[in-house]
């Protein structure tokens, strides 16, 4: 086991002015920090300030879409793992 806790994080995309906040927790192996976001833009800047303090994986809701998963990969680079939530349709 490493010596530093493993850092994850998950976005939650809330396209309503005003409806960013960030929450962490963790225990002796890892680290979550959970965030709703209120678009794209603000995501991406997050982003890449959890990626300075050593996450190493982002997961984003359903709501972020296939150009705002590209725009969080493009802005953490690709030493950290980026997915997205789908839902299944019947």
């Amino acid at each position: 086991m490493s010596s530093r806790p493993a850092h994850l994080a998950f976005l939650i995309l809330v396209p309503s002015p005003g409806n960013t906040s960030l929450t962490s927790q963790g225990g002796r192996d890892y680290r979550l920090s959970l965030a709703t976001v209120s678009s794209v833009d603000a995501a991406v800047r997050l982003a890449r300030e959890l990626t300075d303090q050593g996450v190493t994986a982002i997961e984003l809701s359903a709501s972020f879409g296939d150009a705002g998963e590209a725009r969080v990969r493009e802005a953490v680079g690709p030493s950290v793992k980026v997915g997205r939530v789908h839902y299944a349709t019947p």
